[in-house]
């Protein structure tokens, strides 16, 4: 049967050029609907003469056949710090006034490096210059909140937390092969610590490295989510089939995260002062006219340079 697409051609064109020659991918969603509006993803190959090039495409060491914007796996880097922002407002463990220091980052422990901006910082102000040491401080306020029995209880919730933003499962597209990405649990710390570790051994959490591994498509989605200030709808690419009465009503379900709608602002202002304000770290993304919110992330890589 006939198939009407929710993609955009002006918008996929204007991806795929932006993208280049650049490993990686784009994803652009409308919040109102969950619908794909561009999706584009390189190293990629044509499918016309896929058939003919089968051995070459599948010993290619780029991966050509990896569709990165829904199989890619990678650390979310610091636009995870949204999430983590978020989760300490509900948890009531930091207020949108409270302040952490900064003195070229967090300095407990082994510490975790930041780049120079003034100090001490509030959220607005964290999200807005992306600091490191703020975002450890409220991430270890997690972990170390009294109501919970332990750090190891808190990041079950924590956990659980994550979970409603769409990570560490499928997003339920109807893309096919896309993969749940992963987000590490109780137990995952327990076996490679040997049951013997605390909030400071997993502080890179708190800054989205460490064992985080997200897909392009769940990181667009949670630009929905904040978007929509606290739900989503399932990301899909098929608008119509003929023949077909609807498409499936899945895709007209909200999906509310466990985070209240209230503290949504907060982080949204943030993310516009990151594009609009003066030592924003998202600054190169302001177009004259438009509102735009942004959040920089860079993510270190084993294999090669950082990812962004």
């Amino acid at each position: 049967n006939s198939v009407a697409l929710t993609m955009d051609m002006d918008i996929q064109t204007t991806a795929g050029n932006l993208l280049g020659s650049a490993k990686g991918a784009i994803v652009v969603m409308e919040p109102s609907t969950g619908r794909i509006l561009a999706l584009q993803a390189y190293p990629d190959f044509d499918p016309n003469t896929v058939e003919a090039q089968w051995d070459t495409l599948k010993e290619d060491a780029d991966s050509p056949l990896v569709n990165r914007a829904t199989q890619g796996l990678y650390p979310p880097g610091s636009t995870f710090k949204l999430v983590n922002g978020l989760i300490a407002l509900q948890e009531g463990v930091v207020t949108p006034s409270r302040k952490y220091p900064c003195h070229g980052g967090y300095t407990i422990g082994k510490g975790v490096k930041c780049h120079n901006h003034y100090s001490p910082v509030n959220l607005r102000q964290a999200v807005q210059m992306s600091c490191n040491a703020y975002f450890c401080y409220a991430f270890r306020a997690v972990l170390d909140n009294n109501r919970y029995d332990s750090p190891k209880q808190a990041l079950e919730v924590w956990d659980d937390y994550v979970e409603s933003f769409g990570f560490g499962r499928s997003l339920d597209s109807d893309l096919s092969g896309e993969l749940s990405g992963f987000v590490p649990t109780r137990e995952t710390y327990d076996r490679i610590y040997r049951g013997s570790w605390n909030s400071l051994t997993v502080i890179s959490l708190s800054i989205g490295q460490g064992e985080l591994g997200c897909t392009p498509l769940q990181m667009a989605n949670l630009a929905a989510i904040l978007a929509n200030r606290g739900y989503y709808y399932t990301p899909h690419i098929v608008r119509h089939i003929d023949g077909r009465d609807s498409v499936d009503s899945r895709f007209y379900d909200r999906h509310y995260t466990k985070v209240e709608s209230r503290h949504f602002d907060h982080i949204v202002k943030g993310m516009y002062d990151a594009v609009h304000a003066d030592g924003g770290t998202g600054r190169r993304a302001y177009v004259p006219g438009l509102d735009i919110c942004g959040k920089t992330g860079t993510a270190q890589n084993p294999h090669g340079e950082d990812h962004s």
